[in-house]
C-alpha cells in the first residue's frame, strides 16, 4: 500500500511540476498490449511532456511472454522446449511532429529495455527452478506510428516497427540460448494514453 501511495504521489507532483499545454503536450499514464518478434506483451507507464516542441521520454514497465512452448532445435540437434516470460523496464525516446487538424500527430522512437527472463509456466508444471538460469535480458527497439485524440485529454496510438532483444546469460544452457532470441523482428503495439 505504500508503494501505491508513494507512486500516486510521485505522478501528482510530477503532473503539477510540468505545465499544462495542448493536446499531447501534459504528463500521460499509457497502457497498452502488442506483439514484439513471438513474444505479446502489456506495458503500463508514463510518458512526460513533450520536451522542446517534439522529443519525447516515456517510463514504461512491460510483461513479456512466448504465446505458447517455444521449440529450439540446435544446429547440432540438440532441442528444447520452453515458455518464457519477461519483466522488464523501459524507457522510450522518440519524437512527434505536431498536432495535425487538432486531432492527429505521427511520432517515431525507440524503446530500450532492461530485465529479466524466467519460466513460472515451466517451473510450475514441471516442477523446475528457472530453466533460463542468471540472466540480464536486453532490447532495443525502433516504430513510427499514429497517435489519435478521440477527446482532449484521451487518446488511441498505433505503432510498428522491430528490433533485437538477448541475453547477457550463460551460453552453454540451451533454454537461455533459445530464449535469447524470443522477442526480435517484427513488432506492432496499440493503446491508450491519459494526459493530464
Amino acid at each position: 500500500m505504500k508503494k501505491i501511495l508513494l507512486f500516486a504521489a510521485v505522478i501528482v507532483f510530477l503532473s503539477g511540476a510540468f505545465p499544462l499545454a495542448a493536446q499531447g503536450g501534459a504528463v500521460a499514464f499509457q497502457f497498452s498490449m502488442g506483439i514484439q518478434g513471438s513474444l505479446s506483451f502489456f506495458e503500463a507507464g508514463v510518458v512526460f511532456p513533450s520536451i522542446g516542441d517534439s522529443v519525447f521520454l516515456g517510463l514504461k514497465a512491460r510483461m513479456m511472454s512466448s504465446l505458447t512452448w517455444a521449440t529450439f532445435i540446435h544446429q547440432n540437434g540438440e532441442s528444447v522446449s520452453l515458455h518464457p516470460v519477461v519483466a522488464a523496464g523501459v524507457v522510450s525516446i522518440g519524437g512527434a511532429s505536431p498536432m495535425i487538424e487538432d486531432v492527429y500527430r505521427m511520432y517515431g522512437g525507440m524503446d530500450i529495455l532492461l530485465g529479466y527472463t524466467f519460466t513460472p509456466y515451466d517451473s510450475a508444471i514441471y516442477k523446475t527452478d528457472n530453466l533460463v538460469g542468471k540472466n540480464l535480458t536486453y532490447a532495443l527497439w525502433g516504430y513510427y506510428g499514429l497517435e489519435l485524440f478521440t477527446a482532449d485529454k484521451i487518446a488511441y496510438f498505433v505503432d510498428s516497427g522491430g528490433g533485437y532483444k538477448s541475453l547477457f546469460c550463460d551460453k552453454s544452457n540451451m533454454y537461455a540460448l533459445a530464449s535469447s532470441w524470443l522477442g526480435s523482428g517484427f513488432g506492432i503495439k496499440t493503446g491508450m494514453r491519459f494526459y493530464f
